[in-house]
């Protein structure tokens, strides 16, 4: 892959990879936002529900609850009127002899009156009857359907009849005047809904329909809602239409319609219990101003008992609203109504915001799911879990947040709101969306001007790589243009000056490669010169062996037999290294063994090897040199040192004799002569010959190996049977890791 396009793919990554992570990252955060804002929004209209439910319930406890002060209030204007009646009998009695004997008593039960009751249920319900499916009273008794005492019905027979007499009528029972009920009345509610507005009064209603109690079979009052609803529809139905040729669509406005009603409430208990009371106090007053006469003679009066105090509870349970009126901790009355749920859920429903479409709705303990229309409700049952008893608490599903809460008022339901999230979550898509799109449009509006970019970086490194191949192929002449001062120029000038670098080196090194072949071809040149295999004649045996360094070095070792039978032995060394003394080295030897072969005094030869090297090389050259000659008959070995070290003479017994120099190296300081030595010798001594790369070869530490050490080995070493290889192999092992310096040449001669 060429860097061009390597450039290209590295930006679009650079650059997409984190556009698409940011965006992706900003819509997770977005949706988990938005969807925590909804659960919220939903778990406050849940709350909001639950109190309105509570609101709602309350509200429909304290109205039914006065329906049984309505009844107890219409008992005692009954009665009222009825104890006026008795009085006006009794004065009328008392005037009259014909019946003196037998005065009315006013302590008569008090008898509700059915027509006045149901028109005070009516009015004081109102349109709350659309909540209430009936109304059932406990110990109240009605007007026509009574149980009475023995003694009570002798002393109502007998007023009875004292009215009959008196104004010749044919009624059997004695009816105390009732004045009329005024329908239509209206009034503030005492305890309107939180939060409600109630909206201007409205004309006066048509009177609403009759109520009538009805007794059951155990004496108790049932009061059926039925007529007050059907009514209350009646009055927000279109004219000329019924709610069964409604569509969907006029019924839900139809409820909302009536639901509207029931918060406009206008007409409440407390009034309609005024009311009564007036009627009551009314009666008392009539019936006083139709009985001016003087009273009878009052019996002896007895203080009255003071009459405990009564207390009204309520309690709602399931859709059943239970009030008890007690005295002394016993239930006197008791009154129980049967809720309308669908109208109650309704109601509480109406007032939930749907700006963003929620749906509120309830589930019942049976399953049964309540909500503002068919729709809704089918909507809600396909939530599954959450829309049944004893699911859970919040679910968060595709486009929807649902969130429930037990009801507190003792209903038994569980109040949920749906909160739809698709189309906010539709909508941060989009966004999501648009912003990746323009993000990708400066992506590639980039990318336009990254392609010319790139190409111009590839051109110049193109020419660098043009210039690297010609090098490659040995044009050392070969060099780039700069064009610019940046990176990319000065790579440029650095290849520029690694190629003329390139090119001083690559004559260096095959001036170095000259030189290692000349090297080699002197150290050839010196192997050969050299004995390869031991020497015997007779008992003498004669060796050497020579350890390189890493240079040229001008050491040589020679041993030869001359014509005459004798030994001729050679050791030196040339100063100076490489070809120049290997070659001077050669030379030394092929003259020696030209002089040797003569028969010349070996004082002689070394004077005329001296003046020949002084007279024949350039420069300061010069060698130190051993040369000996051994009788191996007589054991006679004569010698001469030309500034060559001390070699050594080890006797068998053990002694040591050194054999030092005597002249100076030849061609160092010609002219100055040289004198011959001799050593006589014997059976089992050894000769050991060597150059100076012997005693100073260094270990790691730089220290030297020196001539005691290599003494103190030779007298260890004449015992053994190859003292060569001993020494040879005590000097490499005390030299160790580091390279030889100088040539290390080793000569030993045992004498036979």
């Amino acid at each position: 892959m060429s860097l061009r396009t390597r450039l290209i793919l590295a930006f679009f990554t650079l650059s997409v990879v984190p556009l698409a992570a940011v965006t992706f990252y900003s819509y997770r955060t977005n949706v988990e936002a938005l969807r925590e804002a909804a659960q919220r929004e939903a778990d406050l209209l849940a709350g909001e529900l639950g109190q309105r439910m509570q609101l709602v319930t309350a509200q429909l406890s304290d109205r039914v609850g006065h329906l049984m002060d309505i009844a107890e209030l219409q008992a005692a204007a009954d009665a009222a009127a009825r104890e006026s009646a008795v009085a006006a009998a009794n004065a009328r009695a008392t005037t009259t002899p014909a019946v003196a004997s037998a005065p009315v008593s006013a302590d008569l039960p008090a008898v509700i009156d059915q027509t006045a009751l149901s028109e005070q249920i009516a009015t004081s319900l109102g349109q709350t009857a659309m909540l209430l499916n009936n109304v059932r009273l406990s110990n109240v008794r009605v007007g026509g359907n009574r149980r009475e005492t023995p003694a009570r019905d002798a002393t109502d027979r007998e007023a009875a009849g004292r009215e009959t007499g008196a104004r010749g009528n044919g009624r059997s029972r004695l009816r105390p005047p009732v004045p009329p009920a005024v329908p239509g009345a209206t009034a503030t509610p005492s305890t309107p809904l939180t939060g409600v507005t109630a909206p201007a009064p409205a004309p006066a209603a048509p009177p609403p329909p009759v109520v009538m109690p009805t007794p059951d079979a155990g004496g108790n009052l049932v009061i059926d809602m039925a007529p007050l609803r059907h009514s209350l529809f009646r009055q927000v139905l279109p004219t000329g239409k019924r709610y069964e040729d409604l569509t969907p669509e006029d019924r839900q406005r139809l409820a909302a319609d009536v639901n509207q009603r029931l918060l406009g409430i206008q007409q409440g208990i407390q009034i309609g219990a005024a009311e009564l009371q007036k009627r009551a106090n009314e009666a008392v007053r009539a019936a006083a101003a139709k009985a001016p006469l003087p009273a009878a003679p009052k019996p002896a009066a007895t203080p009255a008992l003071p009459r405990p105090e009564l207390t009204r509870r309520s309690s709602f349970t399931g859709s059943s609203i239970a009030v008890n009126v007690e005295r002394d901790g016993k239930v006197v009355r008791t009154m129980n109504a049967e809720l309308n749920l669908p109208n109650v859920l309704g109601l509480v429903f109406s007032t939930t915001q749907s700006e963003r479409g929620e749906v509120p709705f309830a589930v019942a303990k049976d399953g049964t799911i309540y909500a503002r229309s068919e729709a809704d409700k089918t909507r809600v049952a396909a939530f599954g879990d959450v829309a049944r008893p004893g699911g859970p608490a919040v679910v968060g599903m595709r486009d929807w947040i649902v969130v429930t809460t037990d009801d507190k008022s003792g209903s038994g339901l569980r109040l949920g709101v749906a909160r739809p999230v698709g189309d906010s979550l539709a909508n941060l898509r989009r966004a999501a969306a648009r912003s990746a799109g323009l993000g990708l449009l400066f992506i590639a509006i980039a990318l336009v001007g990254i392609v010319p970019l790139s190409a111009h970086l590839t051109r110049n490194l193109s020419t660098l790589s043009a210039g690297v191949h010609r090098i490659a192929q040995g044009d050392y002449h070969a060099r780039v243009p700069v064009r610019s001062n940046d990176e990319v120029g000065r790579l440029a000038r650095a290849f520029n000056q690694m190629a003329a670098d390139v090119e001083r080196h690559e004559l260096t090194a095959v001036e170095r490669e000259r030189i290692r072949r000349e090297l080699e071809l002197g150290r050839q040149i010196q192997n050969e010169m050299l004995p390869h295999a031991p020497l015997h004649l007779g008992l003498t045996q004669v060796q050497g062996v020579s350890v390189p360094a890493r240079e040229v070095g001008g050491d040589f070792f020679n041993y030869f037999v001359l014509d005459d039978g004798r030994i001729a032995l050679l050791m030196g060394d040339v100063s100076g290294k490489g070809v120049g003394a290997a070659l001077l080295m050669a030379n030394i030897q092929a003259s020696l063994k030209i002089r040797l072969g003569l028969g010349q005094d070996l004082a002689a030869v070394a004077d005329a090897l001296d003046r020949d090297i002084e007279a024949g090389s350039p420069g300061p050259v010069y060698a130190t040199l051993f040369v000996a000659v051994l009788d191996p008959v007589t054991r006679r070995l004569r010698y001469v040192n030309a500034g060559h070290n001390p070699q050594y003479a080890l006797r068998r017994d053990g002694g040591l004799e050194r054999m030092h120099a005597t002249g100076y190296p030849v061609g160092l300081i010609a002219g100055h002569g040289y004198t011959e030595l001799s050593v006589q010798l014997a059976a089992g001594d050894l000769l050991f010959f060597y150059t100076d790369g012997c005693v100073e070869a260094e270990n790691e530490q730089g220290e030297m190996f020196g001539a005691e050490r290599l003494e103190a080995l030779l007298l260890e070493a004449v015992k053994s049977a190859d003292p060569l290889q001993r020494i040879e192999r005590a000097v490499a092992a005390f030299r160790g890791t580091s390279e030889p310096l100088d040539d290390a040449t080793l000569m030993t001669v045992k004498v036979g």
